[in-house]
């Protein structure tokens, strides 16, 4: 057949093509590679790679963990890795190794190493080798983490405070909206920093002043004196760090003359009791009840709405030092 010696042919020509394609090799030379592995850093020696180096970025390790991951304290050797808190910063270069944060960055607003969230004092006090920080540099101003931006109190104070009140008085409801003119001030010793920051608070706050109608201030249909005491318990841990810590709780009196009930013989003088419960030194909500002392004592109950207006502070009283 004429044919079988062209396929011969094509099937010799297939099998030596390799062959001729690949170039040939030097004698001795070493296989070719794509690119040559770089070692990764490795600041402390502690055999954990530092972190920054590689894409994706593993995780910070985690006590007991030396793979997959990278040195959780790059510049201070530990091949343990310790987290106690399990916040991404080894124990050995954590500012609070025992309190977790976000990527184990704390602040450390006096500069002495100890983080903000585990300092026991304001101001410089490291730790000695043994963890334990130093005595506070003065003991009778110890660490405080509230900042006080509206003082109420510290200073004698004067508001003027809008009032809306309604009651409940013989089946009908009576009300007005007024203005209040009160002085305010605090029980107990104030204590700060350099800088103004509040070291020690006091726990009581009063206030004391007059209402009135605001439609007629001095020929008012309601008028009277209102008094009111209120605690914040700031050195209370619970109530320092709940949600309460932005209210503050009391209780206020008022004995206020009026006019609009209508078919008494004499005008009512209500004298009033009730709880208050405040928000951030802005509003301020209390129920009361109250007795007619011109009427037999005649019993009624309402609200009342107080919102706080600081218009004048600083009237010659000292702050406390």
């Amino acid at each position: 057949m004429r044919s079988t010696p062209l396929i011969l042919t094509a099937v010799l020509l297939l099998a030596l093509s390799p062959a001729v394609a690949q170039p040939p090799q030097a004698t001795g030379a070493a296989p070719a590679t794509n690119s040559e592995e770089v070692p990764l850093a490795d600041t402390d020696e502690d055999g954990l790679p530092d972190p920054g180096q590689q894409d994706p970025e593993p995780p910070p390790c985690r006590t007991g963990q030396t793979e997959g991951c990278v040195d959780n304290c790059e510049l201070e050797k530990n091949p343990g890795q310790e987290d106690s808190d399990g916040d991404g910063r080894g124990d050995i270069c954590d500012r609070c190794p025992s309190v977790a944060v976000q990527d184990g960055l704390h602040a450390d607003a006096d500069g002495d190493g100890v983080g903000d969230e585990c300092d026991n004092c304001r101001h410089p006090n490291p730790r000695n080798e043994s963890g334990e920080q130093a005595p506070c540099p003065d003991e009778e101003q110890p660490f405080s983490k509230w900042e006080d931006p509206n003082p109420l109190g510290r200073r004698l104070q004067f508001f003027i405070r809008p009032l809306a009140l309604a009651y409940r008085y013989q089946g009908s409801w009576v009300g007005s909206t007024g203005l209040g003119l009160h002085m305010g001030g605090s029980i107990g010793e104030w204590r700060f920093d350099d800088e103004g920051t509040a070291l020690k608070v006091p726990s009581w706050y009063w206030s004391a002043g007059v209402y009135g109608d605001s439609v007629n201030l001095f020929e008012a249909e309601h008028l009277g004196p209102y008094a009111a005491l209120d605690v914040r318990p700031m050195d209370w841990e619970a109530y320092a760090r709940s949600w309460a810590k932005h209210f503050k709780f009391g209780v206020g009196a008022h004995l206020l003359w009026s006019k609009r009930v209508e078919g008494l013989e004499h005008r009512p003088l209500h004298l009033g009791v009730g709880p208050r419960v405040g928000f951030l030194d802005i509003v301020s909500v209390m129920p009361f009840v109250q007795f007619d002392v011109a009427n037999e004592m005649a019993f009624s109950w309402g609200g009342m709405l107080v919102f706080d207006f600081k218009v004048l502070q600083d009237l010659g009283v000292p702050p406390a030092k």
